[in-house]
């Protein structure tokens, strides 16, 4: 599948609760799109099983997502966490290879527990999320605005026509901070304070345009992350170790291996 670039980061399929947690500080935390497991190269896939195994200070768990691509625009599979299922998903690709709707289940121990349905419309300066009800009609609006340099700008959540919460940020880019405003269905002013955003986050990439050594965008003491790849024939990556810089010590904090099964 061409360049197959997906908007919809890991963070989606671990939570229904996904919409209403959607900030500006989340916005900017995903621009570098680490998580998009999977993004492949211009090479046609049939199946893509991503194993990631994560290494915390007190537990170590593993999530893994199953992809089947049956055809060019719809893309379905699972999320497992420790072997246990956590959800099933369908994606529906548009011709430039995004997403512009996703349906996904969740479980729990009894069973289904919540259906997410989103539709997505993204340009350049706006990205708009909708979500649905089960009889399509329209349940929560995101409108997400962005400046010249990808960053929000403004975040405006309505529910039933009505505006529920609306978000603002004024960059700073030499200081490397944002002023961050929320405002309630009242219009009333419930946050103001400044955050930290690194623009420039980004500090090496390779070859392939992956990254090998970035800073967390939105953190003050500008921890080092770096990246090492293991890449197959088609120029693909199967294999990523995450490393973070904690108190001048190099520690693992996440493993990656992509299973990839091409159309032959």
């Amino acid at each position: 599948m061409k360049n197959l670039i997906l908007t919809l980061t890991v963070f989606f399929l671990n939570t229904p609760l996904v919409f209403s947690q959607t900030s500006i500080p989340s916005e900017l935390m995903n621009k570098p799109r680490t998580e998009e497991l999977y993004k492949v190269n211009d090479t046609k896939i049939d199946k893509l099983t991503v194993t990631e195994t994560n290494y915390l200070e007190d537990v170590t768990y593993t999530n893994k997502w199953v992809y089947n691509y049956s055809n060019d625009s719809i893309i379905k599979g699972n999320y497992y966490k420790d072997d246990e299922l956590k959800s099933n998903f369908e994606y529906l690709i548009n011709k430039d290879n995004k997403i512009i709707e996703s349906k996904v289940l969740f479980y729990d121990d009894l069973g289904i527990n919540e259906k997410l349905h989103i539709k997505y419309i993204v340009n350049d300066s706006l990205k708009i999320l909708i979500l649905l009800d089960e009889n399509l009609n329209i349940e929560r609006k995101m409108i997400v605005e962005m400046d010249s340099l990808k960053s929000p700008i403004k975040i405006t959540s309505i529910k039933n026509e009505k505006i529920e919460a609306v978000e603002t940020a004024e960059y700073n880019y030499k200081s490397n901070t944002y002023k961050y405003k929320v405002y309630n269905s009242f219009n009333k002013l419930v946050l103001n304070k400044i955050d930290f955003f690194n623009y420039d986050f980004i500090i090496e990439k390779n070859e392939f345009g992956d990254i090998l050594k970035m800073i967390t965008p939105i953190s003050q003491n500008k921890s080092i992350t770096t990246f090492e790849y293991k890449y197959d024939k088609n120029k693909n990556w199967i294999k990523r170790i995450t490393k973070t810089i904690i108190n001048n010590e190099e520690v693992t904090t996440s493993v990656v291996r992509r299973n990839i099964t091409y159309i032959k």
